[in-house]
């Protein structure tokens, strides 16, 4: 007898896991879109933004584009990302009318490289982009914020880079590593992903000891005897079929995992907000005066005699 899918009891619970089947029917209809649609990317990355735009507070702003540094050398631009999430009340337009959108790196809290699958030349390509990215020379300062007690002072960092994808071709926990791992190998650390999240097998990062380390949601279940726990299967199936949903499957050792997409999309939620929340910018400061070259700031004054 297969487990009967657990559900909440206590009122928190229960508000989440009815929003969480909101998300797994919006992605669900986005796995619709891949399938039939060529413009299958800019739909999947439309999809993203508005969520993130109905979920993330309003201080934050939502584009695509390029990134420079103060610099003005071609080589420091960070190739087009599919999201940048950008500081909404200090992000002065140091170019208008510039078709694809320019950022100063300064303003830019995260960049996200949105994939509909992805594959071992996809993964390479998405951590050059999010390395591309960190490289950027940000302006160095110290930023005081004011805390419950007094204030505390924080050094401005570089922009969060994150890969998200909805499928993989990689079947196995095992195999995903080992390609993420040969992805970032000659990747300095502090230019890697803060993130690789797959939304039909986990969320990627780094471990402690600088090692890839996945984490899986599975579905919870419920079997005959009320235990309750993430449910497995031997079954070889492409997809686990209950309560009218297909739910994906990961391989980790001899075992699949069943995978619920909405737990593992409320998952990158709770990373991404705490990255944005460590994330520090530059401000009360004229990127002007950093970013237009010293020989061009040249003049020449007369006073009134």
């Amino acid at each position: 007898m297969e487990p009967i899918i657990f559900k909440a009891t206590d009122r928190v619970s229960k508000h989440y896991k009815r929003r969480v089947a909101q998300i797994l029917s919006r992605f669900e209809d986005i796995r619709e879109l891949i399938e039939h649609q060529t413009s299958k990317g800019t739909r999947v990355e439309k999809e993203i933004r508005q969520f993130l735009i109905d979920f993330l507070p309003e201080m934050y702003e939502y584009s695509s584009g390029i990134v420079i540094d103060n610099s003005g050398s071609e080589c420091d631009k960070s190739k087009q990302e599919d999201i940048l999430i950008i500081d909404k009340f200090f992000n002065p337009k140091l170019f208008i009318d510039e078709e694809p959108s320019i950022y100063p790196v300064d303003v830019i809290y995260c960049g996200i490289e949105v994939k509909t699958s992805i594959n071992e030349t996809e993964l390479s390509t998405a951590v050059k982009n999010i390395e591309s990215l960190k490289k950027l020379k940000f302006i160095k300062d110290k930023v005081t914020s004011n805390i419950s007690n007094g204030f505390t002072v924080s050094d401005t960092n570089s922009p969060i880079g994150i890969i998200f994808a909805f499928d993989t071709t990689f079947k196995s926990s095992t195999t995903l590593l080992n390609h993420y791992n040969k992805a970032i190998a000659d990747i300095a650390l502090e230019h890697r992903p803060n993130l690789l999240c797959i939304l039909n097998r986990g969320i990627i990062g780094i471990s402690q000891n600088n090692k890839p380390i996945i984490e899986i949601f599975g579905l919870i279940g419920q079997d005959k005897d009320g235990n309750i726990g993430e449910i497995t299967t031997k079954s070889t199936d492409l997809y686990y079929q209950s309560g009218g949903h297909n739910y994906p499957k990961i391989l980790v050792n001899d075992n699949y995992i069943i995978v619920d997409p909405s737990r593992i999309m409320l998952g990158f939620l709770q990373y991404l907000i705490d990255l944005l929340l460590k994330k520090v910018i530059i401000s009360k400061t004229n990127l002007l005066n950093h970013y237009i070259p010293e020989q061009m700031n040249k003049r020449i004054s007369f006073e009134l005699q």
